[in-house]
């Protein structure tokens, strides 16, 4: 194939860029300049050299056998921020403070002049604004002529030019010009003419002057302002107003095409298309609220919809395609109510979409166009259909309408056209969807049978056809739409008939899914439809025979009594098993094997129901039903080749052996507790014996024997509330069967399950035994205790092996025992505190066989509920003294048990942590004590308890913590001691006697504890120094005493100096802030009587002054600056201090 020429490669790459442009991936400018980078380029490329020739041809040669491939848009640029200059922040920063510096000078000559307001006249008012203007314009000119801040000057001028108009419109307001140019004249758009108009040459210099696009902004606005009240002027109607800015709109459209290759308005032009959108948005706001003639409205909706639909090309906004959409919807509805048209609405309202398809046909070359023209063709059919049917129904009530059916059947022909036109899935939904509103709609016009089995038929079909069977070229894209949505339809339906008690017609249904089922698995290709039919062919039999079960009770009320729905349903288990072979006869696998499980699956639901049937006969049919049940279940082991289901025999064999309870007249509940009692033991030796034939079948009869045992250990307690009730000795039974398993169990968790419920069933023997044997006075909760010392004595002669699994029982157990004790008994007897205690340490002991320092917390904290019973017997210096000796024997178990605080990992020291909760309950009963002796021991032990938590700390910071919390409770002691001696210590000096010492406080603690950490340091001392400044200034403000001001002084300036000589700033700052505070607190009345708005000029002059001072200084050199850099050098060495 031979090479391009230069010619043909242009015309390709022009077309290329062509359809680039024309699908809004490239604008105007962008084309003319890959126009001529692609003249350039094969100006270069078809130059003479030899090399390039040859390798030039080659590469076109390849390029031209292989597919063009398609363009791609060109990425856009990522627009950086632009980044300020320094000088260019220093002058925005001066600029504003001009600004706010002028505009508070002006606050305030209008707060000094808002006096003498009322007594202006028209005229002088007017002249004052002006005089406003003026000066603005003054500041706009000094600031731009001397001080050369541009910025400053500009925003004084935007000030004074808007201005202008307000000027006219106060002149309109006072009527200066007659009544007929004011506000509510006649001439008020006249007005408003000249007030867009006048400034307007203003603002288009001012635009081209300063290159603005503020003022171009205002310019265009104040030109689209003039067209509306030009039009205003002019005797129209409402209608014809808008029709004029709408043709207004057009031409800023037209002037935009055939102006925007002029260089000299591209200021303008650049801006003319954002400012003609939001134009023409808001006149389309205003249109579509205000109008007086319903057709002129139409015509003028449809011309600001071709106006949108302009912009989409010319403006390359894509989004107005929408706008376009609305708008032509809009228009065709007040078309239709206000015309003729009317009569055939639902008609033409349903052919919109397909105008829309048209839309997307005639601009099929724009891709993105035609995709939204199809989709709005969709979004309108369905807005019409609700439109349409709810005039019809709740506006015209007329439901039963051929026309209305004919536009239901238009709307789904669109949905079928969009559905082969896309490739959305949404569309074939909504076609299918729309064929049953079709339905519907001709069942209302010929009512023939029940219209849920009318639609269930109309969905069968549509399943059968449409779904599996269908060939038709149109209706294929609609396969699993019109699959999916008859089967939503056929739920429907038979829910329905379900829900209106419709027996025969729901049962019927059913045999017509099963139906359906079978041809689904014959004919259709997918398979995992074809295995859903497999399982819903028997399950729609089973459903069709349980809903038919009331129908036939209908006919044989009978059927009812004696064997009721567990018979019915057992019975079509076994109707179904037979069906089962009937398929296996036939060689259908699939089906043969789903209906056995259905059919399994119902004889189980079956004997479930015997649980609350009551109907069945008790005697003959409940036994007969569960002994087949274990046949069935024994044929589903054989045919699943599952040892799983062996289960379900057990169950049924248990349920056998339960059900023969009526047959032998078993009536006392003492007799059915000793006649259950053994069906553990049956179920366990049935699995024993099975095992040796039927291997997989022991464990689920231990599983279910065991399940049930607990339930009958709970009978048996509950047996023993009456007063004829069994033997306890009865409990051996279940303990024996425990003990059997444990021993029997091959694997840890079982060994464990069972030992533990052997240990349980255990304990509540020894429960139950003290009644049996008349020992009433004993109360019960002390059989934890006898409970915990006879597994410790099992304990000690166990091997290590069964000491550890016993130890995961008795902890918890013993735990437990603890706190029921210690919440129920009531510890009347002298000296039974003393064996809950013995209790107590019986638990550590036994924590300890164990790493679990955490859990040790326990019956520590349970002790207090301990203190909390005796506290009713002792006083309260026994209590604060067992307390002390207690914080002191905590203390002492921590520093030898255990060598860390807290760590590694979770692991904490239990007694030393719990000494801390024990100083804090130690603190109820000394807070409200007479002697501060007494009242400072808990802060004393709290400091202890930090000393000696600090030397089990391994971190530094955690140590020098605790170290810190010595020194903070000492220093609370000190306080506590202080406050009890209040009345030997003068008023004038009691605050410094309390706050001072935090210095030496926070002395010690920074040379001694913190020494490591200087400069964290300095800023908790200076957090330090602040609260106590505030403590005491509040202080000497509530005394007022010239004493207080002298003490206050006195320490402010020590402070002060000390932190010169030391070099501490934060003794120095705080030291001199409290002077200074002090001496503006004294002075307060001579500076407090000023008129706040003496302040508010101050502020402005001082920020003008700012303004001004940087200005100067920008003008001068480094070297004339001494003051500047001597403050440097002093700021210099602060900085190095403290």
């Amino acid at each position: 194939m031979t090479a391009l020429s230069k010619e043909e490669k242009q015309t390709v790459f022009r077309e290329q860029l062509n359809h680039l442009k024309e699908n809004g991936y490239i604008t105007d400018q962008e084309f003319s300049k890959l126009m001529q980078a692609q003249g350039a380029y094969l100006a270069d490329y078809e130059s003479p050299e030899p090399g390039r020739k040859m390798g030039t041809e080659e590469v076109q040669t390849q390029s031209t056998t292989q597919p063009k491939p398609k363009p791609k848009p060109k990425p856009k640029p990522d627009k950086k921020k632009k980044e300020r200059t320094p000088e260019q922040i220093r002058e925005r920063n001066i600029t504003w403070t001009l600004i706010l510096g002028v505009s508070i000078l002006l606050i305030t000559g209008l707060i000094v002049a808002t006096s003498q307001w009322d007594q202006m006249g028209a005229a002088t008012k007017v002249v004052s604004i002006s005089c406003v203007s003026l000066f603005f314009f003054t500041l706009s000119y000094g600031t731009g002529r001397f001080l050369k801040i541009k910025q400053t000057a500009f925003a004084f001028l935007t000030l004074g030019s808007l201005l202008i108009p307000i000027i006219i419109v106060a002149i309109g307001y006072f009527e200066l010009f007659g009544p007929y140019l004011s506000l509510d004249g006649e001439g008020r758009h006249l007005l408003g003419l000249m007030g867009t108009a006048i400034p307007l040459p203003l603002y288009l210099r001012h635009a081209f002057v300063h290159r603005s696009r503020l003022y171009v902004w205002i310019a265009l606005l104040f030109l689209s302002l003039s067209v509306g009240f030009l039009l205003g002027a002019l005797p129209l109607s409402l209608d014809a107003f808008y029709l004029g800015l709408m043709l207004y709109n057009a031409g800023l459209l037209f002037a935009y095409i055939t102006l925007k290759n002029r260089n000299h308005l591209e200021l303008f032009i650049k801006e003319v298309p954002l400012f003609a959108q939001l134009n023409i948005v808001i006149s389309t706001l205003l249109m579509l609220f205000f109008y007086e003639n319903e057709v002129f409205y139409s015509f003028n909706l449809l011309l600001t919809a071709s106006v949108y639909m302009a912009m989409v090309f010319v403006y390359k906004t894509k989004e107005y395609q929408f706008v376009f959409s609305v708008m032509l919807v809009y228009a065709v509805y007040q078309l239709v109510e206000n015309t003729p048209l009317y009569a055939v609405d639902s008609l033409v309202y349903a052919l919109i979409g397909l105008i829309y398809l048209g839309f997307a046909f005639t601009f099929r070359s724009h891709t993105f166009i035609e995709k939204v023209f199809r989709w709005t063709s969709g979004v309108v059919s369905l807005l019409a259909f609700i439109y349409i049917t709810y005039e019809s129904i709740l506006i015209k009530d007329e439901s039963s309408s051929w026309l209305l059916l004919v536009a239901y059947l238009v709307i789904m022909v669109n949905y079928l056209v969009l559905a082969n036109v896309t490739n959305h899935v949404i569309f074939p939904y909504f076609a299918s969807l729309f064929f049953f509103v079709s339905a519907a709609q001709l069942w209302d016009l010929i009512k023939v049978g029940p219209w849920y089995f009318f639609l269930f038929t109309a969905a069968s079909l549509l399943f059968l056809y449409g779904g599996i069977w269908t060939k038709v070229k149109w209706l294929r894209e609609l396969k699993d739409s019109n699959l999916y949505t008859s089967l939503f339809v056929l739920t429907g339906c038979l829910y329905f008939a379900l829900y209106d008690l419709q027996y025969g017609y729901s049962a019927l249904m059913l045999l017509i899914v099963s139906l359906l089922a079978f041809f689904v698995k014959k004919s259709d290709s997918h398979d995992d439809r074809k295995r859903t039919a497999v399982w819903t062919l028997p399950s729609g039999l089973l459903a069709a025979s349980v809903i038919f079960y009331q129908k036939f009770l209908e006919w044989v009320p009978a059927y009812s009594e004696g064997y009721s729905i567990s018979f019915h349903m057992a019975l079509t288990g076994g109707l179904l098993l037979g069906l089962h072979f009937l398929w296996k006869k036939a060689k259908e696998g699939d089906f043969e094997m789903s209906t056995f499980y259905i059919a399994q699956g119902t004889y189980v639901a079956a004997m479930l129901l015997l649980l609350v049937d009551d109907g069945v006969d008790p005697i003959l049919v409940r036994p007969l039903l569960l002994i087949t049940g274990i046949g069935m279940m024994y044929l589903l082991v054989r045919y699943s080749n599952k040892t799983c289901y062996w289960s379900f025999v057990s169950v049924a064999s248990l349920g056998f052996y339960t059900s023969l309870i009526s047959p032998l007249r078993i009536d006392s509940f003492s007799n059915i507790l000793m006649y259950m009692v053994f069906a553990p033991v049956l179920l366990i030796a049935v699995g024993e014996w099975g095992e040796r034939k039927s291997k997989g079948m022991r464990p689920h009869f231990y599983l279910l024997g065991h399940l049930v045992q607990p339930f009958i250990v709970l009978l048996i307690l509950l047996d023993q509330l009456g007063t004829e009730n069994v033997h306890p000795v009865l409990l051996i039974i279940p303990l024996t069967v425990y003990v059997f398993s444990t021993l029997k169990a091959g694997r840890e968790s079982g060994t464990k399950t069972m030992l533990y419920a052997a240990l349980t069933t255990g304990y509540l023997f020894v429960v139950t035994l003290p009644k049996e044997l008349g020992w009433v006075e004993i109360p019960y909760e002390y059989a934890f205790l006898a409970s915990s010392f006879l597994y410790a004595l099992v304990w000690f002669f166990v091997s290590a092996q069964w000491k550890k699994r016993m130890e995961w029982y008795i902890i918890p157990f013993s735990i437990l025992g603890l706190f029921v004790i210690i919440s129920d008994v009531p510890f009347e007897a002298e000296g039974e505190w003393m064996l809950v205690l013995a209790y107590t340490v019986f638990n550590l002991f036994f924590l300890h066989q164990r790493p679990w320092p955490i859990v040790r917390f326990v019956p520590l904290v349970l002790t207090f509920g301990l203190w909390e019973k005796l506290r009713v017997f002792w006083t309260d210096v026994d209590m604060i003294v067992v307390l002390a000796l207690g914080i002191v024997l905590l203390l002492g178990a921590g520093k030898v048990l255990q060598k860390r605080l807290f760590g590694p990992g979770i692991n904490a020291d239990a007694y030393t942590w719990t000494a801390l909760l024990y100083i804090g309950y130690l603190n109820l009963y000394t807070l409200w004590d007479e002697s501060v002796w007494i009242r400072v021991l808990p802060v004393v032990l709290l400091s202890l308890w930090f000393y000696l938590g600090g030397k089990k700390c391994s971190e530094k910071y955690i140590q020098n913590v605790f170290y810190t919390g010595t020194a903070a409770s000492l220093y609370g002691a000190y306080l506590m001691i202080v406050a009890a001696h209040n009345d030997y210590i003068p008023d004038l000096i009691i605050a410094e006697i309390q706050t001072l010492p935090v210095l030496f406080v926070l002395l010690f603690v920074r040379k001694n504890i913190w020494s490591a950490a200087a400069e964290t340091m300095n800023y908790v001392q200076f957090a330090a120094l602040l609260f106590i400044s505030g403590y005491l200034v509040l202080d000497a403000i509530q005394s007022h005493t010239i004493w207080d001001a002298w003490i206050i002084g006195g320490l402010s300036l020590t402070s002060m100096v000390a932190g010169m000589q030391l070099r501490i700033k934060s003794y120095f700052l705080i030291g001199m802030g409290v002077l200074i505070f002090n001496i503006i607190y004294q002075t307060r009345p001579y500076w407090g009587n000023l008129p706040w708005w003496v302040y508010l000029l101050i502020a402005g002059l001082v920020l003008i002054g700012i303004a001004s001072y940087n200005e100067w200084q920008k003008q001068r050199s480094e070297s004339e600056k001494p003051m500047e850099q001597k403050w440097k050098k002093l700021w210099k060495a602060f900085m190095n201090w403290q």
